[in-house]
């Protein structure tokens, strides 16, 4: 008999002829992590549970729950936020609510205070600003690299696409001389390590009004922060002249400004669908996406704006899209869209990465439109390629999806496939589909092994696979494996899919059991009471923040007091040698899990059978054991404890 609680496992007991109805935690957890484990009531089904507290008690720390990263964080006070602490708080800012001071700042010489806070004033080793205003700018006078610093600069000067915190930003003034007579496009690229930039480009110092081009900053693909203007046919006057560039960064950091001179061009005008420039197959096409405004809606995340081109199909083709950076400093975003083009939901697939790459199988005859934008401003070559039609292999689509054997790990190669299921998990992935019959409720955990440097995605569907509703459960990450887990999931048919952004090889796992209620750990101190797992794996939770610190892993962080974090102990006999999988997803702290070889407890720690879960995913474990006792220890990184799950999987290896 169903008790109408959605969270609780029910069973009937045959042994005592009656129902259980057990309480299962993980069915409630919102995936949010700053709110704190929700919990199952045995009647009022999910409640919440109380908010992560990260305060440790002193006024010398800003302590914040972060849910990027599933963990509280702890820094030093610093109010006027210029990366130095407060003095009062063993840091170094001898005035912490002005960023202009600090013990990381230059002695600016002639400005009659203590910039560095080492109470001398004006030392003899002071530093006098370069490039500060427009009196003294640093001459562009041939195309090259530049190297700067804002360390001792202030802010003079304001721009229309200035960003960040005005407390801490200051701004270096840059000349650009062109020579007389010739026009000719001047593109300015500045990039920084440590602080975000922006980048302005003026025909008249200290006249806002006379702005060329400005651009805020963007994350660099290799890190840092990257700006980028391009101002078209410039100079060509009867005499030389010089264009004045603000730049700015964030407190005082380390610059690099690039100056290129380029031949003289107009703005590109295929802006919209309907000024869209003609791409002509096996001619690699070039998109200056620096100046470019947004006016589509891309669904693979562009930060800037996008040019449409246009291309025709007489026949039905295969068609392949290839985009890439020449310069690197931005990731090309490729929007494949059929011949309605304006609206989001004319997009039929998208695509971005370092070497972005959109395909379709036997695409019908008919008029299609390409919008190329980027993660940055950066000029991007385009090439269309046209081959003849092919027919999709069975796992292209949700409904010819081969059937997915439980259990067992398959290789799954995307280089001849497409972007076929859109259920909102990863816009853009090349994707694979299998179906994955269950004839029982059973509990499922679908891991998904990635390429080295690419982001995959794994999710579980309903069969028509048809959007967002359709979606069961989704995990995404560059952490290998992606796992993704759904527990009591109904007898029926379903999709598991696999998504990768660079179509590169991907390996599907499918770990499946029979549904199993979720077996509470309430005790299980130390090696006196440890909890037995079944020789066929089962659900565990309970929390360490009552127990005591008995045992240290070997993967925990160096310099912990003995016994490490509060743990418990659990048991597993394996009568043969098995492939055991243990994940630890959705545990309220940073977890440590660690697999021992008995006989005796807590058993002698094996090679690779330590996991530290500091990452929003927890701690898991796969391994490959022979037959034998084994103790699991659940511990924590670093001295923390709390509430845990524990999805233990054993199958044949």
């Amino acid at each position: 008999r169903n008790d109408e609680v959605d969270c609780t496992f029910d069973a009937c007991d045959l042994t005592l002829g009656l129902c259980r109805y057990t309480p299962d935690d993980s069915v409630c957890q919102n995936e949010a992590y700053c709110d704190g484990i929700e919990e199952c009531h045995q009647t009022l089904g999910c409640v919440a549970g109380a908010p992560v507290t990260c305060s440790d008690g002193s006024p010398c720390t800003i302590n914040q729950c972060d849910e990027a990263t599933d963990k509280c964080t702890s820094e030093p006070r610093d109010v006027d936020q210029d990366g130095d602490p407060d003095a009062h708080c063993g840091g170094g800012d001898c005035q912490d609510d002005d960023p202009m001071i600090s013990s990381l700042t230059p002695e600016i010489c002639a400005n009659g205070r203590d910039d560095d806070c080492d109470q001398e004033i004006d030392e003899a080793q002071c530093a006098t600003p370069k490039h500060d205003t427009c009196l003294d700018p640093l001459e562009l006078d041939a195309p090259g690299t530049y190297a700067m610093n804002t360390a001792a600069a202030a802010l003079d000067y304001s721009a229309s696409c200035t960003q960040g915190n005005p407390s801490v930003l200051r701004d270096l003034v840059a000349a650009v001389k062109l020579p007389a007579l010739v026009k000719q496009d001047v593109q300015l690229t500045v990039r920084a390590q440590t602080s975000d930039v922006s980048l302005a480009l003026l025909a008249q110092c200290s006249d806002p009004a006379s702005e060329i081009a400005c651009s805020g900053g963007f994350a660099h693909p290799d890190g840092g922060f990257v700006a980028k203007v391009r101002g078209r046919s410039l100079g060509g006057e009867a005499n030389p002249i010089a264009l004045p560039t603000y730049v700015f960064s964030q407190q005082g950091t380390d610059l690099v400004l690039r100056y290129e001179s380029l031949a003289a061009s107009s703005k590109p005008t295929n802006e919209t669908c309907g000024t869209a420039q003609v791409l002509n197959p096996s001619i690699p096409t070039m998109a200056s996406i620096v100046d470019a405004v947004s006016d589509l809606a891309l669904g693979c995340g562009a930060k800037t704006g996008e040019l449409v081109y246009q291309f025709d199909l007489a026949a039905t083709s295969d068609v392949h899209l290839y985009a890439t950076s020449l310069d690197g400093d931005g990731l090309p975003v490729l929007s494949l869209r059929d011949a309605a083009c304006a609206a989001p939901g004319d997009e039929i697939t998208c695509n971005s990465t370092k070497n972005a790459h959109v395909f379709r199988h036997s695409l019908p005859a008919g008029t299609y439109f390409v919008a190329v934008a980027a993660s940055a401003p950066t000029e991007v070559q385009i090439t269309l390629s046209l081959a003849p039609p092919t027919s999709p292999p069975l796992d292209e689509d949700c409904a010819t999806a081969p059937v997915l054997v439980h259990n067992k790990t398959i290789d799954v190669v995307l280089d001849n496939h497409q972007d076929d299921v859109e259920t909102g998990c990863m816009p853009g992935g090349t994707d694979a589909a299998y179906a994955l019959d269950l004839s029982q409720p059973s509990d499922v955990l679908l891991l998904a092994r990635r390429s080295k440097g690419d982001t995959t995605a794994v999710l579980l569907s309903q069969p028509a696979c048809a959007g967002p509703a359709d979606q069961l459960v989704c995990a995404t990450g560059q952490l290998s494996p992606i796992r993704a887990q759904e527990r009591n999931l109904p007898a029926g048919s379903y999709r598991a899919v696999v998504e990768s952004v660079q179509a590169q090889p991907v390996q599907l796992t499918a770990l499946v059991r029979p549904a199993v209620p979720p077996t509470l750990v309430p005790f299980a101190d130390n090696c006196s009471n440890p909890v037995t797992i079944p020789a066929a794996g089962g659900f565990f939770q309970g929390t360490t923040a009552n127990a005591q610190a008995d045992y240290e892993v070997g993967c925990d962080l160096g310099g912990q007091p003995p016994g490490g974090g509060p743990d418990q102990m659990l048991k597993i006999e394996l009568p043969s040698a098995q492939r055991v999988v243990l994940d630890m997803q959705g545990s309220a702290y940073s977890t440590l899990l660690d697999v021992r070889l008995g006989p005796a407890c807590p058993g002698a720690e094996l090679s690779k059978a330590c996991a530290a879960g500091y990452y929003p995913e927890r701690s898991f474990l796969d391994l490959e054991l022979a037959a034998g006792t084994y103790y699991v220890q659940i511990d924590g990184y670093a001295g923390q404890s709390g509430p845990w799950f524990l999805d233990v999987y054993v199958v044949e290896p």
